[in-house]
């Protein structure tokens, strides 16, 4: 008879499977930004809630599936040089270092596309790992 070996785990919920990585969040992000600056017309689709009137005339939330333009990450100083301040998802600040919430990219945007491709390498190589997991730890404490 086979001796039973027993866990501490519990199986994880359809919610935590479906759930991104953070450095897939990320990832995403910079891809949408560098796509942004590429072609100022981009859009990605986003679920949002309209309202809509059911037949009874009461006002319901529906989702609904459009399409956005990103929000931008980067900006123009007053010296002409081009910022970039990195997000986790669309709201918290991710700081590379702590206290410096942004990059200084170069005066045209070219660089900002030079930095972020730097940034998406580091990622890949696992060198941001403990910023993202704070990060995310950040953004999980708010959901609660």
């Amino acid at each position: 008879m086979k001796e039973l070996k027993f866990s501490t785990q519990n199986r994880p919920t359809v919610q935590q499977k479906r759930r991104k990585k953070g450095e897939d969040v990320m990832i995403e992000g910079i891809e949408n930004q560098i796509a942004l600056i590429n072609d100022p017309s981009y859009k990605i689709e986003r679920y949002r809630y309209v309202n809509h009137e059911d037949e009874n005339g009461n006002i319901i939330k529906k989702k609904k599936l459009v399409a956005a333009k990103p929000r931008e990450w980067f900006w123009k100083n007053e010296a002409g040089i081009w910022l970039v301040e990195l997000r986790y998802g669309s709201s918290y600040i991710f700081e590379i270092e702590p206290g410096k919430p942004s990059i200084e990219c170069g005066s045209n945007k070219q660089d900002i596309v030079e930095v972020l491709e730097t940034i998406k390498k580091m990622i890949l190589e696992g060198k941001l790992d403990k910023q993202i997991a704070d990060c995310k730890d950040r953004a999980r404490r708010r959901v609660k």
